[in-house]
């Protein structure tokens, strides 16, 4: 069996000891280690662990570090120092593969906001033509009524890509873990089998959020196209903005929840309903932690991904004004946001999998604070 394979008991619970992995005490003292020729410890230079019945738990082997992080509990710091040595580690598969998925998802996002940016414009063509007091919301709602859905199609495909590139590069970070490196044909024969599982995972981390956000958007919504009068109006608006603020805080919630679903899912073969509920077991008791690292990650690379887009911005900018575009509306959004992709899609190669390592690492980090994962990991790595 694989390290990070757990067990399970039929029903979606790891079955033994906690997490389904850690090993069971010995009913006897394990017998003393034959010392190598050199004296120290046995093969591989890490040692067995051993039962000590006054805590009750495991003495670990002196902590080492066969490949990108220390094999014992770690923190932020030395997560985000990990996810940068995978980088560096594997940039083949860990640049290669996002590039992929990076420039297939922004040429497809770019012709939907194309379409959106056509209507857009020729809204305000229309509102600023002196009869912005005779257009209604549903009129208003009328003229995106094909744009609004393919850019959301659209967005939800692209969040999906990402999600299924998630899963595949935390593979790879696994391995990384014990210091050992895999090809973009390994990565495809290992993970292959799974991805309909991982596609599946995907949809439900993506879809639940929404739908979420639907059903807490849709009161205020739903005042606003039928609101007659200014009273009607702001309670649309208060409606729209409590649902709002109620879909940012269970969105979290879930995000934080499910967060480990896709390592769970790849590492331990799990099933998508056993990854979610392995997610929140793993979770459980280190949320806030949990939240603060993830949290600041993702402040950290989106600022990353802002400052490498923003002078593409300026540059396209620059090109509309340099080219006379300016007279023209919609061409000149189109071929400002075309440069701006650019930018985009360099800063999205080295985001994703950055965030990518930092997810498979938390992960490995819990396992290691709740199962005692970093002595089998310690035994995987002894044994090459």
């Amino acid at each position: 069996m694989s390290q990070w394979a757990a067990p399970d008991d039929g029903n979606g619970a790891p079955a033994g000891t906690p997490g389904g992995w850690g090993p069971t005490p010995p009913t006897e003292p394990a017998p003393a280690q034959t010392p190598s020729a050199g004296g120290g410890p046995a093969a591989g230079g890490w040692g067995e662990p051993s039962w000590n019945e006054r805590t009750g738990g495991w003495d670990r082997p002196a902590a080492g570090q066969p490949g990108i992080i220390p094999l014992r509990p770690i923190g932020l710091g030395e997560i985000w120092d990990g996810a940068f040595r995978a980088f560096r580690q594997n940039p083949k598969v860990m640049v290669g593969l996002s590039a992929i998925v990076v420039v297939a998802t922004q040429l497809v996002s770019l012709v939907a906001t194309v379409v959106l940016t056509r209507d857009l414009v020729g809204l305000a063509e229309q509102l600023g033509a002196g009869a912005a007091a005779d257009v209604s919301f549903s009129e208003v709602a009328g003229t995106l009524q094909r744009s609004i859905p393919l850019y959301l199609v659209v967005t939800l495909l692209q969040a999906v890509a990402v999600l299924v590139l998630n899963g595949m590069l935390i593979v790879a970070v696994s391995r990384a873990v014990l210091g050992r490196t895999v090809t973009l044909g390994e990565l495809w024969r290992e993970t292959r089998r799974r991805l309909p599982a991982l596609l599946g995972l995907s949809l439900l981390l993506s879809l639940v959020p929404a739908l979420v956000g639907l059903v807490a958007l849709a009161p205020g919504i739903l005042v606003l196209v039928g609101a007659d009068g200014d009273a009607a109006i702001a309670s649309g608006v208060v409606l729209t903005l409590a649902g709002a603020l109620v879909w940012a805080v269970v969105a979290v919630f879930l995000w934080i929840r499910w967060a480990l679903a896709t390592p769970a899912l790849l590492l331990e073969r799990l099933t998508v309903r056993q990854a979610v509920r392995r997610s929140s077991r793993l979770v459980k008791g280190s949320f806030w932690r949990t939240l603060g690292i993830l949290l600041l990650t993702l402040v950290v690379v989106y600022a990353v991904v802002a400052a490498v887009g923003v002078p593409f911005s300026l540059v396209g900018q620059a090109v509309v004004v340099a080219t006379g575009s300016a007279d023209d509306p919609t061409g000149a959004v189109v071929l400002q946001q075309v440069i701006a992709s650019v930018g985009s899609m360099i800063g999205s190669v080295v985001a994703y999998p950055f965030l990518a390592s930092v997810t498979a690492l938390v992960y490995v980090d819990l396992r290691m604070r709740r199962e005692g994962l970093d002595v089998e990991l310690h035994r995987a790595a002894a044994g090459g």
